[in-house]
């Protein structure tokens, strides 16, 4: 039970993590350490069931336990998914906390030099910044008043126009 507790605490240490590399949505790198582990895990039962293929195909005979083993086979990537997370996804997930920061700092970085680069220019001030900032608004409003329009119908139509 220790082990469980111990997971859970290195879990939970990675969204402390998380903040310091001021990654501000814990959940998107874990979201993206637990697709990855499940595409590995769906990897390795695809080969480890042509691998039981082929071991099949040079059997001369085979044994009693062969078939339960066969039938069992469906649930392989799920055990490895089992496995691969047990052990290692507090280190993915670590991992792509690192690299979502990294990311997320250069484009903040690029986004800074070409504001800087432009207001030089024109002396117009954050200008990348600012239309980022407009289509992000724009986009959530879109969004919402997409949604009011489904759940509501046609009394939402005066929202929409404004």
């Amino acid at each position: 039970m220790s082990y469980f507790n111990d997971y859970i605490a290195r879990i939970k240490a990675t969204k402390k993590l998380a903040r310091e590399k001021n990654v501000p949505v814990w959940l998107i790198p874990f979201a993206n350490s637990v697709g990855l582990i499940l595409l590995t895990a769906v990897y390795l039962g695809v080969y480890t069931l042509v691998a039981l293929v082929d071991i099949e195909k040079n059997m001369d005979y085979v044994p009693v336990w062969w078939n339960t083993l066969v039938v069992h086979a469906d649930w392989i990537p799920l055990i490895y998914f089992a496995m691969i997370s047990l052990t290692m996804l507090d280190k993915v997930l670590i991992t792509i906390i690192i690299i979502q920061s990294a990311i997320t700092k250069s484009i903040f970085e690029i986004i800074q030099k070409t504001d800087h680069k432009i207001w030089r220019k024109t002396g117009k001030d954050s200008y990348i910044a600012n239309k980022i900032w407009w289509l992000q608004q724009k986009w959530i409003k879109a969004v919402v008043v997409d949604f009011l329009k489904q759940k509501f119908g046609g009394m939402v139509s005066v929202l929409g126009q404004l």
